[in-house]
Order: structure tokens, then C-alpha cells, then sequence
């Protein structure tokens, strides 16, 4: 009778592990963070692809004067950020940068709640892609007179 009871209590034991095994796994996400040197050896053929997005979290004004590849600019601070962020769902892999760690990590960790793809944030953020020389977009300068 121990034997069943002790039985039954094993296959209950092995099943929840399972379970747990098999949910771990469904839900994990992979976060990395990479220079941007290391980033670009990685993804440097990838920059204007469109199967990678490359999110700019800096504001406006920086964003207008030069970016990473085909970056799309979603401000860290901004009111509607995870609205923003919500329109990315569908993208493999989410790549985050900014000028410093700050505004990045404000953005990966609004993403870790609601993105289960690869999220890849560049440690050094723009500031490190210029000093390794690296290739940026530089914007369009617009004068006053084309403002009005």
C-alpha cells in the first residue's frame, strides 16, 4: 500500500516538474547585452533589414541628427512609451540603444513585459558606436527658413 501511495506521489512530483520544465521554457526570453562593437561584427550586415529593429530611445532632436541604421526613434521618456513599444510586437528580435545605459534600460524592462522575442541592447549605446568609428545616419540639417 506504501509503495502505491509513495508511487502516486512520484508520478505527481515527475508531471509538476514537467510542467514547470515545459512552462520555463515557453515563456524564457533572451535579453543580451553587447557592445557596440560586438553588436556590429554580429548584426553590422543587418542594419537596414528589415527583419531587425533597431530602437532609438533618445529624443527627437538626437535622433533627427544621426542614428544607427534604419532606426526608428521611440523616446524613453515618452508619456505613450509602451503604446509605441506595442506597435514592435511582431519583430524577432528588438535591438535598444541611447546615449547611455539609462534610457535603454527603461525601455528593455518595458519590454520584458510584453515582448517573449530576443532583445538585444547595446551596452555602450551611441556614444560607443562613435568611438569604434562605426557607420551612422547622419539627418538631414534643416534651416529656419524651411522650419516656417
Amino acid at each position: 500500500m506504501q509503495y502505491l501511495i509513495l508511487r502516486k506521489y512520484l508520478l505527481k512530483f515527475s508531471l509538476g516538474i514537467f510542467f514547470l520544465f515545459f512552462a520555463w521554457n515557453l515563456y524564457s526570453q533572451e535579453i543580451r547585452g553587447l557592445t557596440s562593437k560586438e553588436f556590429y561584427e554580429q548584426y553590422g550586415n543587418k542594419l537596414h533589414d528589415e527583419s531587425l529593429l533597431i530602437i532609438d530611445g533618445r529624443t527627437e532632436a538626437m535622433f533627427d541628427r544621426e542614428r544607427i541604421g534604419n532606426a526608428v526613434n521611440i523616446d524613453a521618456d515618452s508619456e505613450d512609451l509602451l503604446e509605441q513599444l506595442e506597435q514592435h510586437m511582431d519583430q524577432s528580435v528588438i535591438v535598444v540603444y541611447c546615449t547611455t545605459i539609462r534610457r535603454t534600460t527603461d525601455i528593455v524592462n518595458k519590454l520584458k513585459g510584453i515582448y517573449e522575442g530576443e532583445i538585444i541592447f547595446i551596452i555602450d549605446g551611441v556614444r560607443g558606436w562613435k568611438l569604434n568609428n562605426l557607420p551612422v545616419n547622419k539627418g538631414e540639417v534643416i534651416s529656419l527658413l524651411e522650419a516656417w
